[in-house]
Formats: C-alpha cells, sequence, structure tokens
C-alpha cells in the first residue's frame, strides 16, 4: 500500500475572482483532474482564523481564535495574537503524529505570527519572513513582507523540502499583500498568480501522487467608507469601543481597517440599545448581540466582545480620530470576502464534501481515526 501524502495550500485572499482572472495552467488541470468547489471562509473572513480553522479542522468555538487581537475583558489590556497560547485545539501536524500518520510534517508561512501560533507538532517550520539558515541557502535570500517576491520565496522553500524531506504532512500559507495593493486583472496580480502557478506545477511533476488542496482563507475587496463604531455608539451615550478583528502589526496591508470587529460595551447591560442604533448606521449589514454572534458563526463566546458587527461591501471598521471618512483600501473581514474555492488532486472525497475550507482539515483529520 502506497503512502500517503498530503499538502495544503492555503493562498492568502486567492479567491474566485484571482484564480479566474490568472494565467494559471497548472491550478486548473488540478481542478480539471480533481475538483473545484465554491466553499465558504470562516467568518469573520480574516487570516488567523481561517488559516487555524483548516490547520485544527474546527471552527472558532473550539480552536478559540476569533481575531487577530485578544482584549482581557477583566484588565481591558489588549495584545496581539501571535503565537499558540490562545489556541485550544491540537493542530494537524500534533495528531498527524500521535495517531502515527506521519513520521515527519512541515509548515510554509509567510508570517512569524502564522508560524508560532501553528508550529506545535511540526519537524520542519518555515517563516519566509525570518526563514532558517539553510533555507537561504538553498533558495537565496528571502524577500521583504511587504513585497510580491516573497510568497515565490515561500512555495520555492515548500518545493525544495518535498524533494529533500518528503514530509507526510505539509501546511503552507501565503501573505496577501498583493492583493491588498491590486486588483485581480492588474499587471501585478497576474505576474504574482502565474509565478505561484508555475512553482505548483513542479511541485505536482515531481510527485504526481501527493494528495493536494488549494484555498484561501478569504476574499478581497475595494473599501471607500471607514467607521469607527466604539465612536458612533459613545456618541449616542453608549460609551464603548470597537476593535477591528483585522487588527495586527502588519498594518501596510490594510491600515487596520477590516470589514467586521468586536464590540466592547463599558455597560454590559446596553446590549440591546447597541444592537439597535447599529442597525440604524449606514455602512452596517449584520450586528449580532456576542451569544447569537457565537451561535450563527461558531465563534467562542468568551472572546468576541458584546456585540458583533459585519460591515457592508464598500465599509471597512477602524479605530479612527471621527465617526466616519472616506477612504481608498483594499481589505477583507466581512461577508462578502467569505467565499473562497477548494481546489482538490488526488482526493478521496468529492466536492459536495466541502462546504467550508476547514474541511481540509476536518476531513483529513476524521480521516485519521
Amino acid at each position: 500500500m502506497k503512502r500517503r501524502k498530503i499538502l495544503i495550500l492555503c493562498i492568502d485572499a486567492g479567491s474566485h475572482d484571482y484564480l479566474a482572472a490568472s494565467d494559471i495552467p497548472n491550478i486548473r488541470k488540478l481542478a480539471d483532474e480533481g475538483f473545484y468547489q465554491d466553499a465558504n471562509a470562516v467568518i469573520p473572513s480574516v487570516t488567523n482564523v481561517n488559516n487555524v480553522s483548516i490547520a485544527t479542522g474546527t471552527f472558532p468555538e473550539k480552536h478559540g481564535i476569533t481575531s487577530n487581537y485578544y482584549v482581557d475583558r477583566k484588565t481591558g489590556i489588549g495584545e496581539f495574537i501571535e503565537d499558540n497560547r490562545f489556541l485550544l485545539t491540537p493542530t494537524l501536524f500534533e495528531i498527524s503524529k500521535t495517531t502515527k500518520f506521519a513520521d515527519k510534517t512541515a509548515l510554509f508561512v509567510t508570517k512569524q505570527k502564522l508560524l508560532r501560533m501553528l508550529e506545535g507538532g511540526t519537524d520542519i517550520a518555515v517563516a519566509a519572513e525570518a526563514p532558517p539558515s539553510e533555507y537561504i541557502d538553498a533558495i537565496g535570500p528571502t524577500e521583504p513582507i511587504y513585497s510580491i517576491e516573497i510568497n515565490w520565496w515561500l512555495l520555492r522553500a515548500v518545493q525544495y523540502t518535498l524533494r529533500k524531506y518528503d514530509p507526510q504532512v505539509v501546511y503552507c500559507s501565503t501573505t496577501d499583500w498583493v492583493q491588498h495593493k491590486f486588483a485581480p486583472e492588474a499587471e501585478m496580480s497576474q505576474k504574482h498568480m502565474a509565478e505561484l502557478d508555475r512553482i505548483i506545477g513542479e511541485i505536482v511533476d515531481d510527485d504526481s501522487e501527493r494528495e493536494i488542496y488549494i484555498t484561501a482563507d478569504h476574499g478581497m475587496l475595494d473599501k471607500l467608507v471607514a467607521l469607527d463604531p466604539g465612536r458612533i455608539l459613545t456618541q449616542e451615550g453608549i460609551p464603548a469601543d470597537a476593535i477591528p478583528i483585522i487588527k495586527d502589526r502588519y498594518v501596510a496591508h490594510h491600515g487596520n481597517l477590516g470589514g467586521a470587529a468586536y464590540i466592547f460595551l463599558k455597560n454590559r447591560d446596553a446590549v440591546e440599545a447597541a444592537v439597535q442604533v447599529l442597525l440604524d448606521t449606514s455602512g452596517i449589514e449584520e450586528v449580532y448581540a456576542a451569544e447569537d454572534a457565537a451561535r450563527i458563526f461558531h465563534l467562542h463566546p468568551d472572546r468576541i466582545g458584546d456585540v458583533f458587527v459585519l460591515a457592508d461591501k464598500g465599509t471597512v471598521f477602524g479605530e479612527l480620530e471621527v465617526t466616519s471618512e472616506p477612504i481608498s483600501v483594499r481589505s477583507h473581514g466581512s461577508r462578502h470576502e467569505s467565499y473562497v474555492p477548494i481546489i482538490g488532486y488526488n482526493s478521496p472525497w468529492s466536492a459536495s464534501d466541502f462546504e467550508y475550507n476547514l474541511d481540509v482539515g476536518r476531513l483529513f483529520l476524521e480521516s485519521l481515526h
């Protein structure tokens, strides 16, 4: 019996429109010989939440990562989620080792924060932002985090590792600087996807029997208006702070402006009034009290503030000096960026088995038991 091997590639912001607009013959061949499924990302549609969901095969209600930023309700102190202290569920690497499925696992990410979150159970863990010297010697110097080339470097690192070490379980997640800056039809977007596709083709040629899944953590759209829901509520006599779920250190990507936010009320008895004010605010599409948000979106109830808001297609939330201002940014986080592809090649499952991007991890882990 042949040894089963799996590669999961999460193309950050690699939504349908970027694939459709690009010259990607190798990815299309994988879809033609396997399947292409229209699937859902986890909401909020941001990187931390969705990569952890895929890599654990669970929703945030189980793995605990609901944002890029965590606020301690007891102290009011916030911090970036950049390591595994907040992770409540084992990763596919850890389970692959404990079930004896894999004797070698590998994780490849662009950002160090994601490496620190997911590296448990890995034998090889590489962040293109600060890679081990072996990879610089083998592939060449890494590229700036805010560049088109860094994702190409990352995929070459995957290719090098597959050729040298042949790990059974490999997870790779790129970064979305290109998509934050360029629409699908832009020359830079075309160039970015074409080179990713070329390297993927070489990976398949090296081992045509490996099980491969290509998906995305979210999409990306143009935004024209920014709101601060905390200021809006405070102005209406309901003191509050709103934390955009996209908030992280990589502000050159998105300026900490995203399509979802958690709202922390000074008076937690004011939830009903806050919900009504926000529902009446132009640009805010959906508003939920925490318990409703946890149930509807499978979120961890203790890590989502008091109110959860989702923006309309052209709006983002941020921590602003005013309640509202015009902006021009490409970003994500709302329901509108939550539709993603899943491409499966050499898969034991069919397209209809996949409803969410996390089902890639879920079905794989279920098959180990």
